[in-house]
């Protein structure tokens, strides 16, 4: 049985992909709130990420983010305590997302899966990439919210992410290799989207 990663620019349809993917699969969803749930049962600084992304709205951390948006990377070494901390939280995720790539049947959004299982033979990779009007748009639609909080959430999410790729991964969110299938939802009608990742999933569970 498969695990699902997937990978977005926020409101690009991510969560609503994995969603979709959980019902006609009858996968489990595993997403940022289940994550940090498991990290904190485990013990872990419960604010490290926050703190991250927090430090993410800085204009040095926000120059950062563009440079990461350009594939160019800035390599935070931080303290020896911060970095006992980021060797915890990979090992910790390293744990968890093995174990349900291991079992199967799930569907993995966001939180670095693809660096954690990639190269795991049950793990597939997808990335979803939409232009800025289209993921103002596709917010507003699912979640009933006006343009100017559509736009504040889509700039705290690209903060977040920069701040996992620099902080945490020290790798390119978007770097295409990482990923089976990379799908623009601009471009491609939604439930296309839905209907090609589906179909790749069957056709991999059908060679096991």
């Amino acid at each position: 049985m498969a695990v699902i990663t997937i990978s977005r620019h926020f409101g690009a349809g991510g969560l609503t992909l994995g969603e979709m993917l959980c019902k006609r699969f009858n996968f489990r969803l595993t997403d940022a709130p289940v994550v940090d749930d498991l990290a904190r049962k485990a013990k872990l600084p419960p604010n490290w990420l926050n703190a991250m992304e927090k430090e993410a709205s800085s204009t040095l951390l926000s120059t950062i983010s563009t440079l990461v948006s350009r594939g160019i990377f800035y390599k935070y070494p931080g303290s020896p305590a911060q970095q006992e901390d980021r060797k915890k939280y990979i090992a910790f995720l390293t744990r968890i997302f093995t174990a349900m790539a291991d079992e199967g049947g799930y569907v993995i959004v966001g939180r670095g899966a693809q660096f954690v299982l990639k190269g795991h033979p049950r793990a597939i990779h997808v990335l979803l990439v939409a232009d800025h009007e289209n993921r103002v748009a596709f917010l507003r639609e699912h979640y009933n919210i006006s343009r100017a909080e559509a736009e504040k959430r889509i700039r705290a999410q690209e903060r977040e992410r920069a701040a996992l790729s620099s902080r945490l991964f020290q790798a390119n969110l978007d770097d295409p290799s990482l990923y089976h299938i990379v799908l623009n939802t601009s471009l491609i009608p939604y439930d296309w989207v839905v209907d090609t990742v589906a179909d790749m999933v069957t056709r991999f569970m059908d060679r096991e």
